[in-house]
C-alpha cells in the first residue's frame, strides 16, 4: 500500500520539530497538500553506522511540564518544538512490537531510509520507515516510526481516519506499545479518556488538536486529531522518548 506524500511530509515536519530550537505551541491550520508518493517495500534495517548519544535538540528545549492539561490546539505535526528527546531506551529498536502490529493490520512498512538534517540548525539526521492500508474506500490506517542512527526507537505513531473499520481497535492496539516502562492496560484507558474531549474540541475549533500528555517510563504520548479539506478527520496516536 502507498503512503500518501502527505503523511510522508508530516513525517518530516514531525523529526523537524522534535529538533529545532524553538518553543511553544502554535495554533494553525493542518496541511492537506497532497502529491504523488513512492510505495513502500518491503521492511529492512538500517546500516550500521557508529553508536552515539541520543538525539536531542540543540539550544533552549520545551519543558514538558507546559504541556497543556486540557485539548488544546496546536501547529500541523501536533508537537511543541524545541523540546529535547531522546531515545526510548538504549538498544530498543521497537521492531518486534511493530512488526506484530503491522502483520496484524496488513500494513506493509517501507524500508528504512534516511531523514534530515532538515534545515539550518536541525538536530542529526534520523532512519525513518512508514506504510499504510486501506480498510476501506477513502479511509487509512498507517503506522511510522523515527531510529536514532544507531537504530534505537525515539517515535512511533500510528494514524487512522475517523471512518476507518476497525479505527478503535488499531488505535488500542498501537496504545499497547511495549517499550520499556510500559502500562499497556492503562494507556489504553487514558486513550479512551482523551478521545471524546479532543472530538469536542476539535469540532468547536475546526484545527488540530492535541491531548494532555501520558507519560509511562521513558516513553510520553499524545493523540491528534486533525483534518480539514480533501483530508478526512484523521487520529494519531504518537509515543516519544523523553529526557526530562
Amino acid at each position: 500500500m502507498q503512503l500518501p506524500a502527505s503523511r510522508l511530509r508530516q513525517l518530516a515536519l514531525a523529526a523537524a520539530a522534535l529538533a529545532l530550537p524553538l518553543t511553544g505551541c502554535s495554533s494553525a491550520h493542518h496541511s492537506t497538500t497532497s502529491a504523488a508518493a513512492t510505495g513502500p517495500t518491503a521492511d529492512s534495517s538500517p546500516s550500521s553506522p557508529a553508536s552515539g548519544e541520543p538525539s536531542a535538540s540543540p539550544s533552549a528545549s520545551f519543558d514538558l511540564s507546559a504541556w497543556p492539561t486540557a485539548p488544546t490546539d496546536v501547529d500541523e505535526t501536533g508537537f511543541p518544538r524545541g523540546h529535547s528527546y531522546g531515545v526510548l531506551s538504549r538498544h530498543y529498536t521497537g521492531k518486534d512490537f511493530i512488526g506484530a502490529l503491522t502483520r496484524q493490520w496488513h500494513i506493509s512498512l517501507a524500508a528504512r531510509k534516511k531523514l534530515g538534517p532538515i534545515g539550518k540548525g536541525a538536530g542529526p539526521a534520523v532512519w525513518h520507515a512508514a506504510g499504510a492500508t486501506h480498510p476501506s474506500n477513502g479511509t487509512e490506517l498507517w503506522v511510522a516510526g523515527l531510529w536514532d542512527l544507531a537504530g534505537d526507537l525515539e517515535y512511533l505513531s500510528c494514524g487512522a481516519t475517523a471512518k476507518a473499520p476497525g479505527r478503535a481497535a488499531f488505535l488500542h492496539a498501537c496504545a499497547r506499545f511495549d517499550h520499556i516502562g510500559a502500562r499497556p492496560a492503562a494507556a489504553v484507558r487514558r486513550l479512551d479518556g482523551v478521545t471524546g474531549p479532543v472530538d469536542r474540541k476539535y469540532r468547536e475549533d475546526h484545527l488540530p488538536v492535541d491531548s494532555p500528555l501520558y507519560r509511562a517510563g521513558p516513553a510520553a504520548a499524545y493523540l491528534l486529531e486533525y483534518g480539514g479539506g480533501p483530508t478526512p478527520a484523521t487520529y494519531e496516536l504518537t509515543f516519544f522518548g523523553v529526557r526530562n
